[in-house]
Protein backbone atom coordinates (compact mmCIF):
# COMPACT_ATOMS: atom_id res chain seq x y z
CA UNK A 1 0.00 0.00 0.00
CA UNK A 2 1.82 3.58 -1.23
CA UNK A 3 2.15 5.85 2.27
CA UNK A 4 0.94 9.61 1.16
CA UNK A 5 3.21 11.16 3.61
CA UNK A 6 0.90 14.81 3.07
CA UNK A 7 -1.40 12.83 5.63
CA UNK A 8 1.19 11.94 7.93
CA UNK A 9 2.10 15.60 7.83
CA UNK A 10 -1.52 16.51 8.17
CA UNK A 11 -1.75 14.20 11.02
CA UNK A 12 0.81 15.66 13.01
CA UNK A 13 -0.77 19.46 12.79
CA UNK A 14 -3.98 18.36 13.66
CA UNK A 15 -2.84 16.88 16.83
CA UNK A 16 -1.23 19.94 17.75
CA UNK A 17 -4.69 21.86 16.59
CA UNK A 18 -6.55 19.61 19.57
CA UNK A 19 -3.91 20.85 22.18
CA UNK A 20 -4.72 24.23 20.77
CA UNK A 21 -7.88 24.36 20.77
CA UNK A 22 -7.88 23.06 24.24
CA UNK A 23 -6.07 25.87 25.59
CA UNK A 24 -8.23 28.52 24.37
CA UNK A 25 -11.66 27.55 25.95
CA UNK A 26 -11.58 31.09 27.11
CA UNK A 27 -13.53 31.57 24.44
CA UNK A 28 -16.42 29.71 25.88
CA UNK A 29 -16.78 32.95 28.38
CA UNK A 30 -18.85 35.33 27.59
CA UNK A 31 -16.45 38.01 28.46
CA UNK A 32 -16.89 39.37 24.56
CA UNK A 33 -15.27 42.74 25.24
CA UNK A 34 -12.17 41.10 26.07
CA UNK A 35 -8.77 41.56 24.15
CA UNK A 36 -7.65 37.77 25.20
CA UNK A 37 -11.47 36.72 24.41
CA UNK A 38 -10.95 37.96 21.45
CA UNK A 39 -7.65 35.86 20.48
CA UNK A 40 -9.22 32.83 22.42
CA UNK A 41 -12.39 32.54 19.96
CA UNK A 42 -9.68 33.36 16.77
CA UNK A 43 -7.94 30.28 17.84
CA UNK A 44 -10.90 28.49 18.26
CA UNK A 45 -12.14 29.22 14.39
CA UNK A 46 -8.76 28.86 13.27
CA UNK A 47 -8.06 25.16 14.66
CA UNK A 48 -11.44 23.70 14.30
CA UNK A 49 -10.36 21.70 11.69
CA UNK A 50 -8.33 19.51 13.40
CA UNK A 51 -10.70 16.69 14.03
CA UNK A 52 -12.28 16.80 10.52
CA UNK A 53 -8.65 16.17 9.26
CA UNK A 54 -8.54 13.11 11.64
CA UNK A 55 -11.83 12.24 10.41
CA UNK A 56 -11.09 12.38 6.70
CA UNK A 57 -8.01 11.03 6.94
CA UNK A 58 -9.62 7.86 8.18
CA UNK A 59 -11.82 7.72 5.30
CA UNK A 60 -9.46 8.02 2.69
CA UNK A 61 -7.37 5.07 4.48
CA UNK A 62 -9.97 2.72 5.19
CA UNK A 63 -12.57 2.75 2.76
CA UNK A 64 -10.44 1.11 0.57
CA UNK A 65 -9.69 -2.08 2.91
CA UNK A 66 -11.19 -4.82 0.58
CA UNK A 67 -8.56 -3.80 -1.85
CA UNK A 68 -6.10 -5.44 1.34
CA UNK A 69 -7.68 -7.34 3.45
CA UNK A 70 -11.68 -9.04 4.16
CA UNK A 71 -14.06 -7.24 6.63
CA UNK A 72 -13.24 -9.91 9.57
CA UNK A 73 -9.65 -8.28 9.48
CA UNK A 74 -10.67 -5.43 8.77
CA UNK A 75 -12.77 -5.53 12.44
CA UNK A 76 -10.03 -7.19 14.30
CA UNK A 77 -7.55 -4.17 13.27
CA UNK A 78 -9.70 -1.68 13.69
CA UNK A 79 -12.11 -2.26 17.13
CA UNK A 80 -8.68 -3.67 18.65
CA UNK A 81 -6.47 -0.05 17.94
CA UNK A 82 -9.30 2.22 18.85
CA UNK A 83 -11.47 0.10 21.43
CA UNK A 84 -9.35 -0.98 23.79
CA UNK A 85 -7.69 2.63 24.33
CA UNK A 86 -11.03 4.36 25.06
CA UNK A 87 -11.97 1.62 27.31
CA UNK A 88 -8.49 1.57 29.30
CA UNK A 89 -8.54 5.94 29.25
CA UNK A 90 -12.60 5.85 30.22
CA UNK A 91 -11.36 4.12 33.37
CA UNK A 92 -8.04 6.29 33.87
CA UNK A 93 -10.50 9.41 33.24
CA UNK A 94 -13.23 7.86 35.67
CA UNK A 95 -11.05 6.98 38.61
CA UNK A 96 -8.58 10.79 38.42
CA UNK A 97 -11.72 12.92 37.20
CA UNK A 98 -12.93 13.51 41.65
CA UNK A 99 -9.20 14.03 42.42
CA UNK A 100 -8.61 16.95 39.16
CA UNK A 101 -11.95 18.72 40.20
CA UNK A 102 -11.69 17.87 44.31
CA UNK A 103 -15.30 16.19 44.17
CA UNK A 104 -16.35 13.68 46.83
CA UNK A 105 -14.93 9.94 45.67
CA UNK A 106 -17.75 7.55 44.83
CA UNK A 107 -16.83 4.89 42.21
CA UNK A 108 -19.73 2.68 41.00
CA UNK A 109 -19.60 0.37 38.63
CA UNK A 110 -23.51 1.25 36.93
CA UNK A 111 -22.22 4.87 37.09
CA UNK A 112 -19.14 3.84 35.47
CA UNK A 113 -21.56 2.26 32.49
CA UNK A 114 -23.57 4.93 32.24
CA UNK A 115 -20.95 7.70 32.27
CA UNK A 116 -19.28 5.54 29.23
CA UNK A 117 -22.74 5.36 27.47
CA UNK A 118 -23.23 8.96 27.59
CA UNK A 119 -20.27 10.78 26.85
CA UNK A 120 -20.06 11.92 30.56
CA UNK A 121 -16.01 10.41 31.55
CA UNK A 122 -14.28 12.86 29.81
CA UNK A 123 -15.72 15.66 26.94
CA UNK A 124 -13.30 14.99 24.57
CA UNK A 125 -13.95 11.30 24.06
CA UNK A 126 -16.62 12.33 21.83
CA UNK A 127 -14.10 11.70 18.84
CA UNK A 128 -13.94 8.01 19.96
CA UNK A 129 -17.81 7.92 19.62
CA UNK A 130 -17.78 8.74 16.26
CA UNK A 131 -14.54 6.92 15.27
CA UNK A 132 -16.23 3.47 16.40
CA UNK A 133 -19.24 4.46 14.69
CA UNK A 134 -17.22 4.54 11.73
CA UNK A 135 -15.60 1.24 11.98
CA UNK A 136 -18.70 -0.19 12.42
CA UNK A 137 -20.53 1.97 9.21
CA UNK A 138 -17.61 1.08 6.77
CA UNK A 139 -18.34 -2.65 5.46
CA UNK A 140 -21.40 -0.76 4.23
CA UNK A 141 -20.47 3.06 3.43
CA UNK A 142 -16.85 1.30 1.84
CA UNK A 143 -19.11 0.02 -0.70
CA UNK A 144 -21.12 3.08 -2.09
CA UNK A 145 -17.20 4.27 -2.59
CA UNK A 146 -16.06 3.26 -6.27
CA UNK A 147 -12.91 5.00 -7.82
CA UNK A 148 -14.07 3.48 -11.17
CA UNK A 149 -17.69 4.86 -10.51
CA UNK A 150 -17.72 8.09 -7.94
CA UNK A 151 -21.50 8.96 -8.88
CA UNK A 152 -23.06 7.13 -5.61
CA UNK A 153 -20.44 8.69 -3.53
CA UNK A 154 -20.70 12.03 -5.17
CA UNK A 155 -24.23 11.80 -4.86
CA UNK A 156 -24.05 10.55 -1.25
CA UNK A 157 -21.75 13.80 -0.07
CA UNK A 158 -24.25 16.02 -1.98
CA UNK A 159 -26.79 14.99 0.64
CA UNK A 160 -24.80 15.75 3.45
CA UNK A 161 -23.60 18.87 2.33
CA UNK A 162 -27.59 20.05 1.80
CA UNK A 163 -29.23 18.56 4.52
CA UNK A 164 -26.37 18.49 7.47
CA UNK A 165 -23.48 21.32 6.27
CA UNK A 166 -26.50 23.99 5.15
CA UNK A 167 -30.14 23.28 6.63
CA UNK A 168 -28.75 21.77 9.51
CA UNK A 169 -26.35 24.68 10.20
CA UNK A 170 -28.93 27.23 9.41
CA UNK A 171 -31.52 25.72 11.94
CA UNK A 172 -28.74 25.75 14.79
CA UNK A 173 -27.50 29.28 14.06
CA UNK A 174 -31.00 30.04 14.65
CA UNK A 175 -31.71 28.30 17.58
CA UNK A 176 -34.47 26.06 16.13
CA UNK A 177 -35.30 22.34 16.84
CA UNK A 178 -34.14 20.66 13.02
CA UNK A 179 -36.66 20.47 10.60
CA UNK A 180 -38.77 16.89 10.16
CA UNK A 181 -37.49 16.65 6.63
CA UNK A 182 -33.57 16.39 8.66
CA UNK A 183 -34.94 13.74 10.86
CA UNK A 184 -37.07 12.10 8.56
CA UNK A 185 -34.02 11.32 6.44
CA UNK A 186 -31.60 8.87 7.98
CA UNK A 187 -29.19 7.59 5.54
CA UNK A 188 -26.10 10.01 4.34
CA UNK A 189 -26.80 12.42 6.74
CA UNK A 190 -25.42 11.16 9.54
CA UNK A 191 -22.97 14.29 10.32
CA UNK A 192 -19.42 12.53 10.84
CA UNK A 193 -20.29 10.16 7.30
CA UNK A 194 -18.80 13.83 5.08
CA UNK A 195 -16.05 14.03 6.16
CA UNK A 196 -14.89 10.11 6.16
CA UNK A 197 -16.17 10.20 2.58
CA UNK A 198 -14.58 13.52 1.21
CA UNK A 199 -11.63 12.43 2.30
CA UNK A 200 -11.65 9.01 0.70
CA UNK A 201 -12.76 11.25 -2.37
CA UNK A 202 -10.48 13.71 -2.32
CA UNK A 203 -7.60 10.99 -2.36
CA UNK A 204 -8.71 9.94 -5.60
CA UNK A 205 -10.28 12.79 -6.91
CA UNK A 206 -7.93 14.94 -8.98
CA UNK A 207 -9.26 18.49 -9.15
CA UNK A 208 -8.74 20.96 -12.07
CA UNK A 209 -6.50 24.17 -11.22
CA UNK A 210 -10.27 26.11 -11.39
CA UNK A 211 -12.26 23.58 -8.78
CA UNK A 212 -8.83 24.20 -6.45
CA UNK A 213 -9.04 28.17 -6.60
CA UNK A 214 -12.40 27.81 -6.24
CA UNK A 215 -12.12 25.29 -3.29
CA UNK A 216 -9.16 27.45 -1.60
CA UNK A 217 -11.14 30.60 -1.94
CA UNK A 218 -14.29 29.14 -0.04
CA UNK A 219 -12.39 27.49 2.80
CA UNK A 220 -10.75 31.33 3.25
CA UNK A 221 -13.55 32.91 2.97
CA UNK A 222 -15.62 30.59 5.37
CA UNK A 223 -12.53 31.01 7.86
CA UNK A 224 -13.19 34.91 7.96
CA UNK A 225 -16.92 34.44 7.76
CA UNK A 226 -16.93 32.04 10.87
CA UNK A 227 -14.62 34.58 12.83
CA UNK A 228 -16.92 37.62 12.41
CA UNK A 229 -20.29 35.63 12.76
CA UNK A 230 -18.88 34.44 16.38
CA UNK A 231 -18.35 37.84 17.17
CA UNK A 232 -21.15 39.29 15.94
CA UNK A 233 -23.64 37.23 17.28
CA UNK A 234 -21.97 36.41 20.34
CA UNK A 235 -22.15 40.31 21.26
CA UNK A 236 -25.52 40.43 19.91
CA UNK A 237 -26.61 37.47 21.61
CA UNK A 238 -24.59 38.21 25.26
CA UNK A 239 -23.57 34.25 25.13
CA UNK A 240 -20.69 32.60 22.95
CA UNK A 241 -21.97 31.17 20.21
CA UNK A 242 -19.61 27.88 19.90
CA UNK A 243 -22.02 26.70 16.95
CA UNK A 244 -21.08 29.12 14.12
CA UNK A 245 -17.59 27.73 13.53
CA UNK A 246 -19.25 23.93 14.18
CA UNK A 247 -17.45 21.38 12.28
CA UNK A 248 -20.63 20.29 11.06
CA UNK A 249 -22.11 23.64 8.97
CA UNK A 250 -20.80 24.57 5.72
CA UNK A 251 -18.10 27.19 6.50
CA UNK A 252 -16.36 24.87 9.06
CA UNK A 253 -16.66 21.69 6.39
CA UNK A 254 -15.07 24.02 3.68
CA UNK A 255 -12.71 25.32 5.50
CA UNK A 256 -11.29 21.68 6.51
CA UNK A 257 -11.65 20.48 2.78
CA UNK A 258 -9.54 23.29 1.54
CA UNK A 259 -6.99 22.74 4.06
CA UNK A 260 -7.04 19.07 2.97
CA UNK A 261 -6.69 20.05 -0.32
CA UNK A 262 -3.81 21.86 0.26
CA UNK A 263 -1.05 19.56 1.58
CA UNK A 264 -2.99 17.01 -0.62
CA UNK A 265 -2.05 19.24 -3.70
CA UNK A 266 1.36 19.99 -2.71
CA UNK A 267 2.61 17.13 -1.00
CA UNK A 268 0.85 14.21 -2.76
CA UNK A 269 4.30 13.01 -5.07
CA UNK A 270 6.60 13.69 -2.05
CA UNK A 271 9.20 11.10 -1.13
CA UNK A 272 11.10 12.34 1.54
CA UNK A 273 14.07 10.81 2.41
CA UNK A 274 14.18 7.47 4.98
CA UNK A 275 15.02 9.69 8.00
CA UNK A 276 12.22 11.90 7.48
CA UNK A 277 9.68 9.19 6.78
CA UNK A 278 11.07 7.83 10.28
CA UNK A 279 10.46 11.15 11.91
CA UNK A 280 7.31 11.21 10.03
CA UNK A 281 5.90 7.83 11.19
CA UNK A 282 6.78 7.99 14.31
CA UNK A 283 5.59 11.28 15.21
CA UNK A 284 2.24 10.75 13.30
CA UNK A 285 1.39 7.47 15.38
CA UNK A 286 1.57 9.46 18.53
CA UNK A 287 -1.70 11.23 17.85
CA UNK A 288 -4.23 8.56 19.35
CA UNK A 289 -1.91 8.76 22.28
CA UNK A 290 -1.51 12.53 22.45
CA UNK A 291 -4.67 12.77 21.92
CA UNK A 292 -5.89 11.43 25.65
CA UNK A 293 -3.31 12.36 27.66
CA UNK A 294 -2.65 16.23 27.00
CA UNK A 295 -5.80 17.02 28.67
CA UNK A 296 -3.80 16.12 32.10
CA UNK A 297 -0.86 18.33 31.08
CA UNK A 298 -3.19 21.27 30.16
CA UNK A 299 -5.06 20.87 34.01
CA UNK A 300 -1.71 20.55 35.58
CA UNK A 301 -0.42 23.67 34.15
CA UNK A 302 -3.60 25.33 35.16
CA UNK A 303 -3.63 23.89 38.61
CA UNK A 304 -0.18 23.48 39.93
CA UNK A 305 1.60 26.17 37.83
CA UNK A 306 -1.07 28.47 38.24
CA UNK A 307 -1.16 29.38 34.47
CA UNK A 308 -4.21 31.31 33.76
CA UNK A 309 -6.74 29.92 31.24
CA UNK A 310 -6.94 33.86 30.03
CA UNK A 311 -3.40 34.69 29.24
CA UNK A 312 -1.49 34.78 26.36
CA UNK A 313 1.18 32.21 27.80
CA UNK A 314 -1.76 29.44 28.11
CA UNK A 315 -3.09 30.38 24.43
CA UNK A 316 0.18 30.07 22.38
CA UNK A 317 2.88 28.84 24.34
CA UNK A 318 1.44 26.15 26.87
CA UNK A 319 -0.26 24.01 23.80
CA UNK A 320 3.26 24.33 22.48
CA UNK A 321 5.10 22.34 25.18
CA UNK A 322 2.58 20.40 26.14
CA UNK A 323 2.36 19.07 22.75
CA UNK A 324 6.10 18.31 22.80
CA UNK A 325 5.74 16.74 26.41
CA UNK A 326 2.93 14.47 24.87
CA UNK A 327 4.67 13.52 22.37
CA UNK A 328 7.62 12.48 23.91
CA UNK A 329 6.11 10.86 26.39
CA UNK A 330 3.49 8.60 24.35
CA UNK A 331 6.80 7.63 22.04
CA UNK A 332 8.49 6.07 25.14
CA UNK A 333 4.80 4.49 26.22
CA UNK A 334 5.33 2.72 22.67
CA UNK A 335 8.43 0.68 23.57
CA UNK A 336 6.48 -0.99 26.47
CA UNK A 337 5.68 -3.81 25.65
CA UNK A 338 1.27 -3.98 26.16
CA UNK A 339 1.13 -0.40 27.26
CA UNK A 340 1.64 0.59 23.61
CA UNK A 341 -1.63 -1.17 22.75
CA UNK A 342 -2.99 1.39 24.87
CA UNK A 343 -1.74 4.87 23.04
Amino acid sequence: MKRYYYMDVLTILATMAVVFLHSSEYAFSNNTGDIHWLIASINQVAFIWAVPIFFMISGANLLDYRERYDTKTFFKKRLNKILLPFLFWSIIWYILNPVIWNLPIHYDFNQFIDAVMHGKIQSIFWFFYIIIGFYISAPLVSKLTDKNNMALSSYLLAINIVFVNILGYYYSLMNQPMSSVNDGIQIGTAGSVGFFVVGWYLKHKHLTKLQRILLFISSILSFLIMIVLTFYLSVRRHEFQRNVYSIWGIFGFAFSLGIFEFFKNHLQNWQPNIKVQKFLSVVSGTSLGVYVIHEFLIYFAENQLRISNTSFKHMFIMPVIVWLLSTFSVILLKKIPVVNKLV
